[in-house]
C-alpha cells in the first residue's frame, strides 16, 4: 500500500527529502510552496498578504491617521472611521452569541475602489450599458495605461468607454482631488469627446448624401413597407373570388 501524507505536509516531506539527497532536483511547485506554505486548515489566515481590503487610497490612509493624530494632541476622542474605508466585522450581541456554538468562518469582502466609482457613473449613464463593445485587443497592452488623459494615444474617440471614465477619474483621485471634482472633470472631458463623435458622424452623413449616397430604410420602416406589400396581395386574391 502506498504512503500517503497529508496534503498540507507535502512540503516538509520534500523539503527532508531534498536535504537527505534522496530528490536530487526540486519539483516545479517547490520554489512557490516556499513563498506560500500550505495552511494546516483550508482557511487561510485573515489578510495574510497584506491586501488592501478597505479600497482606501493611498492619500486617504494619510489623511486618516493625520486626523487621528491631531485628535490626540488636542485631547479628544480619535474620529470615528467612516463605513466607506473600514471593513464591516459580523459582530454579534452577547445573546445571539450565547446560542451559537461555532464561529462560521467566511471569506473577507475585498473591495475596490473603483467599485464606488462605476456604480455612481452607470447610475447617472444607463445606456453607457448599451454601447456596443469589442472585448479584443488589437494592439498594446490593454491593462497597462497612462490615465494622465481620458483619450488613450492611439485610440479613436469611438473606443472610449465608461471604463476609461472610471480609471481617469481614479488617477484624478490619486493626484488629490476629492471624488466630486474628480468625477465632474472626468465626465465633462467625456462628454466633450461624445459631442465630437456625434458631430463627426452627422457630417459624414451629411456628405455622403451630397454625393449622392441613398439612406439606408431603418429595420421598422422595412417591416412596414412588407407589411404594406403582404396587405395588397392580400387585397388583389381577395377580389379574384
Amino acid at each position: 500500500m502506498a504512503f500517503k501524507s497529508p496534503p498540507a505536509k507535502v512540503h516538509s516531506y520534500v523539503t527532508k527529502l531534498l536535504k537527505a539527497n534522496i530528490i536530487k532536483n526540486p519539483p516545479v511547485w517547490y520554489p512557490a510552496a516556499s513563498l506560500a506554505p500550505p495552511s494546516p486548515t483550508f482557511l487561510r489566515e485573515r489578510d495574510p498578504s497584506g491586501a488592501n481590503l478597505h479600497a482606501q487610497l493611498k492619500f486617504e490612509k494619510e489623511a486618516e491617521i493625520k486626523h487621528k493624530k491631531e485628535a490626540l494632541a488636542a485631547g479628544l476622542p480619535a474620529p470615528a472611521p467612516s463605513t466607506s474605508t473600514v471593513q464591516k466585522e459580523l459582530t454579534r450581541s452577547s445573546r445571539s452569541q450565547k446560542h451559537l456554538r461555532w464561529k462560521t468562518e467566511r471569506p473577507q469582502k475585498i473591495v475596490y475602489p473603483e467599485d464606488k466609482l462605476r456604480r455612481r457613473f452607470y447610475e447617472d449613464h444607463p445606456w453607457e450599458l448599451r454601447r456596443p463593445r469589442c472585448l479584443i485587443e488589437t494592439s498594446g497592452d490593454g491593462t497597462r495605461r497612462n490615465w494622465t488623459s481620458l483619450l488613450q494615444p492611439g485610440r479613436s474617440i469611438a473606443d472610449l468607454t465608461g471604463e476609461d471614465v472610471i480609471q481617469y477619474q481614479l488617477y484624478l483621485m490619486t493626484t488629490g482631488k476629492s471624488e466630486r471634482e474628480a468625477y465632474h472633470i472626468a465626465t465633462e472631458e467625456f462628454y466633450l469627446h461624445r459631442a465630437q463623435e456625434e458631430t463627426e458622424a452627422r457630417v459624414a452623413k451629411a456628405q455622403a448624401m451630397a454625393f449622392g449616397l441613398k439612406p439606408r430604410r431603418s429595420f421598422v420602416m422595412n417591416g412596414l413597407k412588407r407589411e404594406e406589400a403582404a396587405l395588397l396581395e392580400a387585397e388583389r386574391n381577395a377580389a379574384k373570388f
